[in-house]
């Protein structure tokens, strides 16, 4: 990847990069920008976020030292890209005022269903007990320790089948996902 130049405003007139916190994104920026590019997913847009990671490190008054710049300049990228995403979000102002419809699309709609048959089969792959526990607490809301009363067990073993039962529905996802 080809290093991009610093630009000639934030060099003084010693040739000295102004701020410690500019210097050290400037020396990280392919890291920076990899990141970046990986939140967003778009080349152009990773630029943009490493301007902006630039210039909020320009305005900042270091007023006290920063132990881990490049660790400060992770939390802010990562902040940076989460308003990236909300401005993304936004619907146009066009569109603002335009009523929403309550009815799920087809996309949407053959995505919840194919999510619902795979929790269905998972479910069927627990043991009766898990599957009661899991269900009793998901889906009825109901305590652990209302569950273990009812079923005779300790609020421990309850909290396992949970744990267990949740387990296999994240690994059912994944595997689900990765195909």
């Amino acid at each position: 990847m080809p290093q991009t130049q610093t630009p000639p405003s934030l060099i003084n007139a010693q040739g000295q990069q102004n701020r410690p916190l500019v210097k050290c994104f400037i020396a990280n920026q392919d890291a920076l920008k990899s990141f970046f590019r990986r939140a967003v997913g778009e080349q152009a847009d990773a630029d943009d976020l490493f301007q902006k990671l630039l210039m909020k490190a320009l305005k900042i008054e270091c007023s006290e030292h920063i132990d881990n710049p490049l660790a400060y300049g992770y939390r802010m990228a990562k902040h940076l890209v989460i308003d990236h995403h909300r401005e993304q979000n936004k619907s146009p102002e066009s569109l603002e005022h335009e009523p929403e419809s309550n009815a799920l699309s087809l996309e949407n709609l053959l995505e919840h269903e194919q999510r619902l048959r795979l929790y269905q089969q998972v479910l069927t792959q627990m043991s009766a007990l898990r599957r009661d526990v899991f269900i009793r607490r998901r889906l009825h809301g109901e305590s652990r320790q209302q569950i273990a009363q009812s079923l005779g067990l300790s609020e421990e073993a309850v909290k396992k089948h949970i744990s267990r039962a949740m387990d296999m529905l994240k690994d059912a996802i994944s595997e689900f996902i990765g195909d």
